[in-house]
């Protein structure tokens, strides 16, 4: 195992005790508190590549967790909800935002509904169609205009032709978002 040092800890792993002592389990945790237990269990190897893979192993570990613990959180409101369980450190808030009544809108004021209403574009793709779409905003807006954001889907361009033939017309683009270190095999 690599020896903590400040430069694969952050100089923070004596915080730790601080930041998230084991005995308090309501204590806010903080990213930086839980990099800093992470670091502790698991301190970055000095090697930059190795380094790298270990925080990606973190990301792919921490996406999969929070995936856990979403259900978790989600059955545990549950619980609380329908036990009608009461605390007296917690208490269960529910946020809301402001939204348009529309149907009293509709009712009452038919003429300023009739100017603002619309639908989304999912919505609007759904109903009517990706080409019609396409169509009507070329009709709109002039071909040139449209031009700059015209896209061809791969998988329709694969229905269209021949394995072969669709190959021709596919290349290859970076996803920098998606770049990973990669162990070699030995």
């Amino acid at each position: 195992m690599t020896e903590e040092t400040t430069e694969n800890t952050g100089g923070r792993t004596a915080e730790c005790a601080a930041i998230c002592p084991a005995e308090s389990a309501t204590e806010d945790m903080t990213p930086a508190s839980l990099e800093i237990l992470l670091l502790e269990r698991r301190p970055l190897p000095a090697d930059e590549f190795a380094a790298a893979y270990r925080y990606q192993e973190f990301l792919y570990c921490l996406k999969e967790l929070t995936k856990i613990f979403e259900v978790r959180h989600k059955e545990l409101i549950g619980i609380i909800k329908t036990e009608r369980l009461r605390s007296d450190e917690f208490v269960i808030e529910i946020p809301t935002d402001d939204v348009v009544d529309k149907d009293l809108l509709m009712d009452e004021l038919p003429d300023i509904y009739d100017s603002l209403v619309f639908i989304k574009s999912s919505d609007a793709k759904r109903f009517i169609g990706q080409k019609e779409l396409y169509d009507l905003a070329v009709d709109t807006a002039g071909r040139t205009r449209v031009a700059e954001v015209e896209r061809v889907n791969l998988l329709d361009l694969r229905k269209a032709l021949p394995a072969g033939e669709a190959a021709r017309y596919v290349k290859k683009e970076p996803h920098e978002s998606l770049t990973r270190v990669v162990r070699v095999e030995k």
